[in-house]
């Protein structure tokens, strides 16, 4: 069993910095709310539209369904737990959610959903709520860079394994509590810490899932904390912790390294595409080069791709479901697919995944040859188009990552996009500035109130 000794102490630390850090870089506050603002477009559009949706809805009623608590989009209230397991699944169920390349997770479903639930008990200013989320985002991260790619290879899905901290910590930031009691609350989440990507092999919703029950086991975590209930030291780095127990390859130096003054948080990225990001390099290489192929020739080109051994180990292995996927979770995680419908539409949305089956986009698929190419980064991607040796298009940083950021002009229209079937353009027009400059407000509990359906 694997120790630590140079880290011991470590979740101590973050929970010290949780409680204690004052002042959040305008950099990462940016950040925080634009992430805030897409959290609440996907989540809206997803709660209306996503096929999985109804039954997540009817299963979370065995969360005493009724109450006071906002699921976004929805007209009435809910329970807390109910609130914060349907806001946290709507905002990841399109897989179109916030990612942080360094800590390999979607940091804002699990903990945005939970702050929500916990401001809709206690109010706090528009700062207040930011700086809890910002503090979040920044275990979350360092927690997932901590325990690194190795992670999914043994099997785990670190936006819920990491995310759980970074939910506890932010809500635990909004509670005002002292470092002792987040450090309990870090300790019981460790036991709650879970999520398995044994979903890729059947394109199951467990992954819509994990968020949101990230959310709700620390809103739990520290409920328990709170009251009283000692949790295990050191349940991040311990002898027994969870790096030893979810990465064969943990880095721990990642834990505390550059801690307050190196905010990871700060290489989170809005995604461009409703799909898993490490398909998107390839999507941003085939919009780039189908343009330079004539119109007649578009659907009988042959593509080649090389992708980083992560990225082809979790969307370009040859496997039946990822060269012909039959249901959207699978089209998710197919760069066979993903490509043909860029490709051929010339975008990613949504309703591409109305395509999937179709004769013409399955004949393009069967065209794609996908390859490793170790030299590139993790979300990398080089595209050939076969036999035309110039069209050629590698891609180190996709499109959203902050290196290649999207811009706000966009992202806001990303937010219209998907608010305005749910709320009505005038209401969502208003949603957007609000969130936008809610750190001038006293109350986020205003704002709030404006995200039910």
């Amino acid at each position: 069993m694997t120790a630590y000794p140079d880290i011991r102490g470590a979740t101590d630390d973050l929970a010290e910095f949780v409680a204690s850090t004052r002042d959040v870089p305008e950099t990462t506050s940016r950040v925080i709310v634009d992430s805030l603002l897409d959290f609440i477009g996907l989540a809206a559009f997803a709660g209306r539209f996503a096929e999985s949706s109804p039954a997540f809805r009817a299963g979370a009623m065995i969360f005493d369904y009724n109450g006071p608590y906002t699921v976004i989009g929805d007209p009435h209230g809910h329970s807390l737990a109910a609130a914060a397991l349907l806001n946290g699944t709507f905002a990841h169920t399109l897989d179109f959610d916030d990612t942080n390349a360094a800590s390999t997770l979607h940091p804002g479903a699990p903990i945005i959903a939970a702050a929500i639930a916990q401001v809709e008990q206690a109010d706090v200013s528009g700062q207040e709520f930011v700086n809890a989320i910002a503090l979040g985002y920044e275990v979350a991260c360092r927690v997932g860079s901590a325990m690194g790619e190795a992670a999914y290879a043994r099997g785990f899905h670190l936006t819920s394994v990491a995310g759980i901290f970074g939910a506890a910590a932010a809500v635990a930031r909004l509670q005002r509590l002292p470092a002792s009691s987040i450090a309990d609350a870090f300790g019981i989440a460790g036991s709650l810490a879970a999520g398995s990507m044994q979903y890729l092999d059947s394109g199951a919703w467990n992954k819509r899932l994990h968020p949101g029950f990230a959310a709700q086991g620390a809103l739990q975590a520290v409920a328990l904390a709170r009251a009283g209930v000692r949790g295990a030291r050191e349940p991040i780095e311990g002898r027994l912790g969870a790096l030893h127990a979810y990465s064969p390859q943990s880095k721990p130096e990642q834990l505390l390294n550059g801690l307050g003054s190196n905010w990871i948080a700060d290489q989170t990225a809005i995604k461009p595409y409703p799909s898993c990001r490490l398909t998107h390099g390839a999507i941003d290489a085939a919009r780039a080069l189908r343009s330079h192929v004539p119109t007649d020739s578009l659907v009988d080109v042959r593509l080649s791709a090389s992708l980083s051994p992560t990225a082809f180990d979790v969307v370009g292995q040859p496997l039946p479901n990822k060269v012909v996927p039959s249901n959207i979770v699978d089209g998710q995680f197919s760069v066979y697919f993903q490509l043909a419908a860029a490709w051929l539409e010339g975008e990613v949305t949504w309703t591409s995944y109305d395509r999937l089956r179709a004769p013409d986009v399955e004949a393009f698929m069967a065209r794609i040859q996908v390859s490793v190419d170790p030299s590139l980064p993790v979300l990398g991607c080089e595209l050939h188009v076969d036999g035309h040796p110039t069209l050629v298009k590698r891609i180190d940083a996709p499109l959203g990552e902050p290196a290649n950021p999207i811009g706000r002009d966009e992202l806001i229209a990303k937010f219209m996009r998907l608010a305005v079937p749910v709320f009505g353009e005038k209401r969502a027009t208003a949603i957007a500035p609000c969130i936008l400059h809610m750190r001038g407000e006293s109350s986020v509990l205003n704002l709030i109130t404006m995200l039910r359906g």
